[in-house]
């Protein structure tokens, strides 16, 4: 009785969210764990460019020039005046 109780009060959009990771679940129990992420992944990422937020083709990837190596100049050691 008292969980039909507290299911009463959970809001909608939790259950929404309760009945996709369920039907992500159907879809890729069958599969191995790497290929079930990236099943999801690419699902995932199928939503999110009809819906606008990323672009169909990945940006190219610009590669950061590695700096030179910091190398500070070690300054004379200083003497003591006597």
């Amino acid at each position: 009785m008292k969980a039909k109780a507290k299911e009463e009060f959970v809001p909608r959009a939790l259950r929404e969210v309760w009945e996709w990771k369920d039907s992500i679940y159907q879809e890729t129990k069958h599969l191995p764990q790497r290929e079930a992420l990236r099943e999801i992944m690419r699902m995932a990422h199928q939503v999110a460019v009809e819906e606008g937020f990323v672009a169909a083709t990945p940006p190219v990837a610009k590669v950061a020039e590695t700096p030179a190596p910091y190398r500070a100049k070690r300054r004379p050691a200083k003497t003591k005046k006597i």
